[in-house]
């Protein structure tokens, strides 16, 4: 039963892989990716629109450009099987930690739960290798604390992290909670404790050593500043799906740590994960692989006996499972993940004949898609806000709500033609002002200037 539920969880994992690559934040990463093939500098990148004019530094620049040289050679169907890759790569990192503590019957429960709580941001995204990152993280922070060992498999790993997704320093608070959890558990005076504190450290300077510099720690210093543009920032809800999931992963864990106590390091550990799902959206999922452990000690301290040790065969089955499953995907693809999102037969024609520079107003959610298909075009709005000063998302968020002077705002965009959703209220807007329907579907629809706008 426990290997059909993680068989079951991998199939799930190339389902949701199987499909079209629906999400806009592809290909901003797909077009950010061409660019520095093409010869952007990472310590100096351009900008793909004039409406973005703010200083900023990659923080995802790896998988960006490894997703934009597998388009190059197999389309998007190859760029759709790296995402099954990724999302394979975390049920394996969930279910090897949670294995580590629980059995199986748990491991199974548990690799579903962190799958649910993590499903709206599974997606062909960089952030998603974040959460397996995470998870192997906390592992080894947790076991350092236990065991006093050093985990010094963590400063490749987060020098890895540092060029792959702006989470990365989430590895430098893991680390600083596994010290202080170790310090509590073997006590301050503890020999290992300076040799821990060590690694941690050389974690810090190993994300100033990737090609980016040390300049990288400013780059995502001030993401959390821009974050009230983007809904990813805003509150968690607990009664939705994803919620629900994670209350389930939390609620065994805490109620078993009141009743019958902890070790510190599962106490820390524990709120850690608390605070990240109360945090915001954005870290929902780090919270759910950073309670999955917890939860895995916990439930399994309910069950008579040991966990049982992972033996060669099931490690063995789990890794066979896990290359089948991509297998599968390999063949899938092609079939399923060449349909790109914007399909209005006339798109092609009409915005792949502007004038190359020709300003286009948009909205946040087909601007990575157009940025990417159609690069001669000058975009007012893409959903990549590192490139954007906070004056421009404030504008940006002014025109798409049509706030007091929203018009003026579009004039001193330039904005040409704009391309936006058919229901849009923006778009009836400017229709209301004398804007001009090029063309129209039931989806999207371009819109000209007047002459005298």
């Amino acid at each position: 039963m426990p290997a059909l539920t993680l068989l079951g969880v991998l199939v799930v994992a190339v389902a949701r892989a199987a499909r079209p690559l629906t999400n806009p934040d592809t290909y901003f990463h797909l077009r950010f990716g061409a660019e520095f093939l093409a010869g952007w500098s990472l310590r100096d990148p351009g900008s793909v629109s004039t409406s973005a004019t703010r200083d900023w530094l990659p923080t995802q620049w790896l998988p960006q450009v490894l997703m934009a040289a597998i388009e190059e050679r197999a389309g998007l169907p190859g760029v759709a099987w790296l995402s099954g890759l990724q999302l394979v790569a975390l049920v394996l990192a969930v279910a090897w930690v949670c294995r580590r503590r629980a059995d199986p019957v748990v491991v199974a429960v548990l690799t579903a739960l962190v799958l649910w709580a993590c499903w709206p941001a599974l997606s062909m995204r960089p952030q998603v290798l974040s959460y397996a990152f995470m998870a192997l993280t906390v592992h080894a922070w947790w076991q350092a604390a236990l065991t006093g060992s050093r985990p010094w498999l963590l400063v490749p790993l987060t020098w890895w992290w540092a060029m792959w997704h702006g989470m990365w320093p989430f590895a430098l608070v893991v680390g600083a909670v596994g010290v202080v959890a170790a310090g509590l558990h073997r006590g301050l005076r503890a020999r290992e404790l300076p040799r821990q504190a060590a690694v941690l450290v050389a974690c810090a300077v190993s994300a100033a050593l990737t090609p980016v510099g040390p300049a990288l720690y400013d780059a995502v210093l001030t993401v959390a500043g821009r974050g009230r543009f983007f809904s990813e920032w805003g509150a968690p809800d607990f009664t939705s799906p994803t919620g629900a999931a994670l209350i389930l992963l939390a609620a065994p864990a805490l109620l078993v740590v009141l009743r019958r106590g902890a070790s510190w390091p599962t106490v820390l550990f524990l709120g850690l994960g608390l605070g990240l799902a109360l945090y915001s959206n954005r870290t929902l999922p780090l919270a759910a692989v950073t309670l999955a452990p917890v939860a895995a000690l916990a439930l399994q301290s309910l069950i008579p006996g040991q966990p049982t040790p992972p033996g060669r065969r099931e490690v063995g089955w789990g890794l066979g499972a896990a290359a089948a499953a991509l297998l599968v995907l390999a063949v899938l693809v092609p079939r399923t993940s060449a349909e790109t999102p914007v399909r209005a037969d006339w798109v092609e024609d009409r915005l792949g004949s502007l004038p190359a520079g020709t300003t286009v107003l948009n909205d946040w959610g087909d601007g990575g898609y157009v940025m990417w298909a159609y690069p001669q075009l000058d975009l007012v709005m893409h959903g990549y806000g590192d490139t954007f000063t906070t004056e421009e998302l404030e504008r940006n968020t002014s025109i798409l709500g049509l706030d007091r002077g929203w018009q003026d705002l579009v004039r001193g965009t330039g904005a040409e033609v704009a391309f936006l959703r058919t229901d849009h209220r923006l778009t009836a807007a400017l229709e209301d002002a004398g804007w001009r329907v090029a063309a129209t579907s039931a989806d999207v629809e371009l819109l000209e200037a007047p002459e005298d706008w």
